[in-house]
């Protein structure tokens, strides 16, 4: 009996250490909520669905800083101090991983990110790129040829660059990186489809869920939404949600309360927005934020099963085609945007087709689905089976 007991002892034991020897270590470097916003709900979406694979250990680093900006001094003192808490966290975590994922903004990329990548590879580990937005190759065609040709080089170190939208797979290939793969952006899928019975006779509602600043396009739906109240053709209402940042927040808050139509509701609790857009009929989302790559809340309005009014902008023209699943207007156009609102307030059947079509679109999207594609690629030896 002693005998079989060690013996099962240390046939348990090794089978621990086998089991520690095939899990896999992937450290997280990128900006968690608070804020709350586009980049940062991916963040929480993927530290989320990553607790389903029991072979992947995750460690993540924090990038978030404490005041939300539109943009960031690289050389505040406290962006400096900033940078050296993230590098020394990565330090301590770099030699225990397998693999690294950044995610990161085009500057951050190319500062931040340029020394986490060299320290990834002085340690021999994989390191793998995420930018956040599709503005990338515009940064870089916006520099000179020889700094152009460098910063293509840190990219190309890089095992894999997972970007958002396909015209900045092709542009960045263009340029000589050729380690580049589109990968969608993504949200947590809900059950079933969670748009709500429209009734007849009220008014149509709006909902404007984003982080609240002028290239949002806020300020611009609040002029559209004054012009259809002055009209006295349209009945419309509009509910906003989101974070307002503190630039442009005495200015919303001053149109907000000359608009009648409009009231502003707080902050959505992540994860609950495709439930919070079905009691709506549309979402409008007239930003002019040239950065943009799949905006999280067009991929939550298409699960709603709702139509989008939005911008064209090249990456949303990728999520919506005219007259299909939403209506398209020119950048800062609040006549064409309050033409849109009208369209789709005298048409409901064109409503109901977009919602569907949304609906059936917005699957390939889910949360689920693009992580384990992503996952599949940081390590290939991955299977369904691993998941739980």
């Amino acid at each position: 009996m002693t005998l079989l007991w060690v013996i099962s002892w240390h046939y348990d034991k090794f089978k621990l250490e086998m089991t520690a020897i095939r899990k896999k270590t992937l450290l997280i470097v990128g900006p968690q909520p608070p804020p709350v916003g586009g980049g940062t709900v991916n963040v929480e979406i993927l530290l989320q669905e990553l607790k389903k694979y029991p072979d992947i250990l995750v460690t993540s680093i924090n990038t978030s800083p404490k005041d939300c900006h539109r943009q960031t001094n690289i050389f505040d003192l406290e962006e400096i101090r900033r940078a050296g808490r993230i590098i020394w966290k990565y330090l301590v975590n770099i030699k225990k991983s397998d693999s690294v994922l950044i995610i990161a903004t085009t500057t951050s990329i190319f500062t931040l990110g340029s020394i986490l990548l060299f320290l990834a590879r002085t340690n021999h580990v994989s390191c793998y790129i995420k930018p956040l937005g599709a503005d990338l190759h515009f940064w870089l065609n916006g520099q000179k040829k020889m700094i152009q040709k460098y910063l293509v080089k840190v990219l190309s170190a890089a095992s894999r660059v997972f970007v958002q939208t396909r015209e900045l797979q092709t542009e960045l290939c263009a340029l000589g990186c050729n380690n580049v793969t589109h990968v969608p952006g993504y949200r947590l899928a809900p059950s079933n489809r969670v748009s709500e019975e429209r009734q007849t006779g009220r008014p149509l509602q709006l909902v404007f869920l984003s982080q609240i600043y002028r290239e949002k396009g806020a300020l611009l739906l609040l002029e559209a939404l004054r012009m259809l109240t002055s009209s006295e053709k349209t009945d419309v209402v509009c509910d906003f949600y989101g974070p307002i940042l503190k630039e442009d927040r005495l200015e919303f808050l001053r149109q907000l309360q000359a608009t009648p139509s409009a009231q502003y509701i707080g902050i959505a609790e992540i994860g609950t927005a495709s439930q919070l857009m079905a009691k709506y009929d549309v979402l409008v989302f007239p930003t002019f934020c040239t950065t943009e790559g799949y905006p999280g809340v067009i991929i939550e309005a298409m699960q709603a099963g709702i139509p989008i009014i939005s911008t064209r902008l090249p990456s949303i023209s990728e999520l919506i085609t005219d007259h299909e699943n939403g209506l398209l207007f020119p950048m800062g156009d609040s006549r064409a945007l309050v033409y849109a609102i009208r369209h789709l307030a005298s048409d409901h059947t064109l409503r109901e087709k977009m919602g569907r079509n949304n609906y059936i679109k917005g699957q390939q999207f889910n949360a689920d689905h693009v992580i384990y594609r992503m996952l599949q690629l940081m390590f290939p030896e991955l299977n369904p089976a691993n998941a739980d």
